[in-house]
């Protein structure tokens, strides 16, 4: 019987692992680029917060390499964000005009879409597709 329970949970982790998702962290490279705003989340602290799609003019966010550690940030989706520097494969350190020291923004990258979650009391996240 334990033979069993093990082979059935050897079998369900190897099948979890297999699964694709939309947003996987293939590797450092594909935060950088351009990225179109999709989906904004603001939730009000009592945890019912959803993803709602952005309306109006199109928002982007530039990620861009640069010679030191630090990338650089442009674009008019997050305002006042200026440079970041990637920490592991789901953390980043990012700098603002707001705040002498830098905030740590959880992030989820793949060839086609970021998603990036700042640091914040309720929940909140912005949701991008590649551009």
């Amino acid at each position: 019987m334990k033979k069993i329970l093990f082979f059935l949970a050897a079998v369900g982790m190897i099948n979890a692992s297999c699964k694709k998702s939309d947003y996987s962290n293939d590797g450092k490279s594909e935060v950088y680029g351009k990225w179109k705003l999709t989906e904004t989340l603001f939730d009000i602290g009592n945890g019912q917060g959803k993803y709602t799609k952005v309306t109006g003019g199109a928002k982007y966010l530039i990620l861009e390499k640069s010679v030191d550690k630090a990338g650089i940030i442009k674009g008019d989706a997050i305002p006042n964000l200026f440079s970041f520097k990637i920490l592991d494969s789901v953390q980043m350190e990012v700098y603002s005009d707001n705040n002498k020291m830098p905030a740590i923004f959880r992030y989820r990258a793949s060839a086609k879409s970021l998603e990036l979650n700042p640091p914040c009391i309720e929940g909140c996240g912005y949701r991008f597709i590649r551009e």
